[in-house]
C-alpha cells in the first residue's frame, strides 16, 4: 500500500498539451503548505493501487520513452526540467487524435512516499483536460467579495500515472488511472507503454468481474438465486488453484442450458488462469450482498451457501394485496 500523507513535493511543473505544445520553462520547488496539499491530492487522488503495471518494450526497455525519462529523474534530480519537457513532448505525439482533449500536464517529484514500510521517491504524471468555475469568497475589511475563478478540481478523476522508484536493481512500480475507457489506448499503450505486472491477478479480476456481470444480468435468476450464485462463485475461486470455465460452470450452476453455457464460456474463457488470492480479496468487497426493493428497503445478506440462502429467505406473492413479499427466517436477533 502507498501512503502519501507525510510525503514531500520536491519539484513540480505544468505544461500545456493540445493542438499546440506549450512547455513550462521553470520548475518550482517546495510549494507553500496549501498548494502542496492540493498538488498531492491531484497527484494521488483515486489512483488504483490494486493493479500494478510495469514498463515494457518489444526489443529493449531502454527504448521505452517514459521509462527512460523517469529513470533519468530518479538518478539525477537536476534533470527534472529537461525530462519533464520530454514527457510533455511524448504525450503530445501520442495525443494526435481529434477525440483526445487538450489540457494541462502536471509532473511532480515526491519524496517520503511510504511503500511497504519503506520511504520511496515517486513521480506523478497527471493530464487534466477539464476546468471548472469556482467561487472565491473573501472577507475584505468586513466586506464580502465574491469572484469567479476558472480552475482545476483536484478531486476529479484525470488520466494519471504514479511511478515509484524501487531502486537500481528493480524496475519502477507503476499505478495508473484513466478517465474514460476510450483513453486506455492512448494513455496506457501509446504514451506510457505499460503492461500488467501480475497477469494472474489481472485475469482473475476480469474473470470475477465478468462472472458477476453475467449472474446479475441473467433475467431467469431470482434475486436470491443471484446472491447464492455470487457466493458460490467466490467459493469456487477461494477453493480452486486454477480458473477453468467448464469446471466453474459445473461447480456453480446446477441448471444451465446450452445457450447460457455458451454465453459464459465465450465471455470468460479468455481469462482462464492461475487464481490470484489478492484479486479474490478485492472482489469480495464488490460482490453484491443486498436485495434492493422498489419500496426503498434493502435486505443485506452475508451467507455464502446458496442452499442456506434458500432456507433463510422465502419469496412469495400475496394475492390479497397484489404484491410480492420476502419472508426471512432466523433464530434470534443480534
Amino acid at each position: 500500500m502507498l501512503e502519501v500523507s507525510d510525503s514531500k513535493l520536491l519539484k513540480y511543473i505544468v505544461h500545456h498539451v493540445s493542438d499546440t505544445l506549450i512547455l513550462g520553462e521553470e520548475e518550482f520547488a517546495h510549494p507553500e503548505v496549501l498548494l502542496e496539499a492540493a498538488f498531492t491530492q491531484l497527484a494521488f487522488n483515486k489512483i488504483d493501487l490494486d493493479q500494478q503495471y510495469e514498463f515494457f518494450h518489444e526489443s529493449d526497455i531502454g527504448l521505452n520513452e517514459i521509462y527512460t525519462y523517469v529513470k533519468s529523474i530518479f538518478d539525477n534530480e537536476t534533470s527534472f526540467l529537461e525530462q519533464s519537457k520530454n514527457i510533455a513532448k511524448h504525450l503530445y505525439s501520442a495525443s494526435q487524435h481529434p477525440n483526445i482533449k487538450g489540457g494541462e500536464l502536471f509532473v511532480g517529484l515526491f519524496d517520503q512516499c511510504i511503500w511497504n514500510n519503506k520511504s520511496k521517491k515517486a513521480i506523478s504524471i497527471v493530464k487534466i483536460d477539464e476546468k471548472e468555475i469556482f467561487l472565491d469568497v473573501k472577507n475584505d475589511q468586513n466586506k464580502m467579495v465574491v469572484n469567479g475563478i476558472d480552475g482545476i478540481n483536484v478531486k476529479k478523476i484525470n488520466n494519471m500515472a504514479v511511478i515509484i522508484d524501487m531502486g537500481a536493481d528493480e524496475p519502477p512500480a507503476i499505478f495508473i488511472k484513466t478517465k474514460r475507457k476510450e483513453d486506455v489506448v492512448y494513455w496506457q499503450e501509446r504514451f506510457l507503454k505499460v503492461k500488467v505486472a501480475d497477469e494472474h491477478y489481472h485475469k482473475t479480476n476480469l474473470a470475477l468481474t465478468e462472472c458477476k456481470k453475467y449472474i446479475l444480468k441473467e433475467a431467469s435468476f431470482t434475486n436470491t438465486e443471484k446472491l447464492g450464485l455470487l457466493n458460490k462463485t467466490l467459493d469456487y475461486f477461494r477453493n480452486e488453484e486454477e480458473f477453468q470455465v467448464n469446471d466453474y460452470i459445473d461447480t456453480v450452476f446446477t441448471q444451465v442450458d446450452a445457450v447460457q453455457k455458451d454465453v459464459i464460456i465465450n465471455t470468460v474463457k479468455p481469462y482462464e488462469t492461475i487464481i490470484s488470492d489478492s484479486a479474490i480479496e478485492k472482489a469480495e468487497k464488490q460482490y453484491k450482498r443486498k436485495i434492493k426493493l422498489d419500496s426503498h428497503i434493502e435486505i443485506q445478506v452475508n451467507v455464502r451457501d446458496i442452499e442456506q440462502v434458500d432456507d433463510l429467505i422465502e419469496v412469495g406473492y400475496d394475492e390479497s394485496t397484489n404484491r410480492k413479499y420476502y419472508k426471512i427466517y432466523f433464530q434470534e436477533e443480534e
